[in-house]
């Protein structure tokens, strides 16, 4: 997703060359590569952590909570894309989601356990144990 991003960042700083519309094509590659690779990663991981993050005793309320607030940033988030680009074009709009995505993938790299095979049990006592430690 991020090297979609930084692809469309470059597609857009570059402009169409003289004979054609190269950046057309990295453009269109571009965001295919990003919905493929958000469809098969972030979009359904995002989800089933959501899942299995929360103890038992509060999984249903917590989860509503969650799925509030993805939608709400969401919408947030379409609603600032339009002036973001006015303010400082699409090319840095892309680069920004980039660094955003990068941040991400760092931030579940170091706080996001491994919880195949784990039942929802194990994975409660798992994070409870992890807080217990710091």
């Amino acid at each position: 997703m991020c090297i979609a991003l930084f692809g469309l960042s470059l597609a857009h700083g570059a402009g169409d060359t003289p004979g054609g519309s190269v950046s057309s094509y990295v453009n269109l590659g571009g965001l295919l590569l990003f919905l493929g690779a958000y469809q098969v990663s972030f979009g359904p991981i995002s989800w089933l952590i959501v899942g299995e993050i929360f103890p038992a005793a509060v999984r249903s309320e917590a989860i509503a909570l969650a799925t509030l607030v993805n939608f709400g940033s969401n919408f947030v988030v379409s609603l600032a894309l339009p002036p973001v680009q006015d303010a400082i074009g699409a090319a840095a709009t892309y680069a920004m989601f980039g660094v955003v995505g990068l941040c991400a993938v760092a931030s579940i790299y170091f706080t996001v356990p491994e919880t195949k095979g784990k039942a929802l049990e194990e994975i409660e006592a798992m994070w409870f144990q992890r807080n217990i430690d710091g």
